[in-house]
């Protein structure tokens, strides 16, 4: 009996010092407390996504072939994760392959020598503007993908890739589509030589 009430007492004055030490709802400490428990579940939660974190898509792979873009994203359905981090990670390549498409536009304009009307210059911006809102980017590559689960939810993560064999197919019927590009870029040695690429590629198909 007495050892029962000795257990009796030491949960009673566990529970009494918890509550003593618990500030009281409205208080500024009982904000305070509130707020350092969020941050600390906060810090939980990253803690808990890095370490599910695949390691090819915590590196930026480096390859002159391709143009690559990587994308996270959650939801409670595994396969809408997948397709929600696909399509972040289309837009970013969309952006990428635009501003490379205009690049490479201009390089053979410098190339082929001669004054830069405005008509050339409005088109070389046109392309790089209607390749960027074009995220469907027919040719690219789901390179890396991996779904881990987060809490109640799914994260998925993905690499993609688009092979410069489509950037050049991208660059050649965009020129294609403004006669004053064309007119522009034929005579460069390098437009010859992608025109040749893509037929040669086109044979291999």
């Amino acid at each position: 009996m007495t050892h029962n009430r000795t257990i009796f007492l030491s949960t009673a004055l566990a529970l009494a010092l918890v509550a003593c030490s618990s500030p009281k709802p409205g208080t500024p400490e009982f904000v305070q407390k509130k707020e350092e428990d969020q941050q600390k579940a906060a810090v939980k939660t990253v803690e808990q996504s890095l370490s599910g974190t695949p390691d090819w898509y915590k590196k930026n792979p480096v390859d002159v072939n391709s143009l690559y873009a990587k994308a996270t994203a959650t939801s409670n359905i595994r396969q809408f994760a997948i397709d929600k981090a696909k399509a972040v990670a289309r837009k970013d390549l969309a952006t990428a392959l635009g501003n490379r498409v205009s690049s490479r536009i201009n390089d053979y304009i410098q190339e082929s020598g001669g004054a830069v009307n405005d008509e050339v210059f409005q088109s070389v911006n046109s392309v790089g503007q209607t390749v960027t809102l074009d995220q469907t980017l027919a040719g690219y590559v789901l390179e890396n993908d991996h779904v881990e689960a987060e809490g109640k939810e799914f994260r998925a993560y993905v690499m993609l890739r688009y092979p410069i064999g489509e950037i050049n197919k991208v660059v050649a019927s965009q020129v294609k589509k403004s006669s004053a590009l064309e007119s522009k870029v034929k005579a460069s040695k390098a437009w010859q030589e992608l025109e040749k690429e893509i037929a040669e590629a086109a044979k291999k198909k």
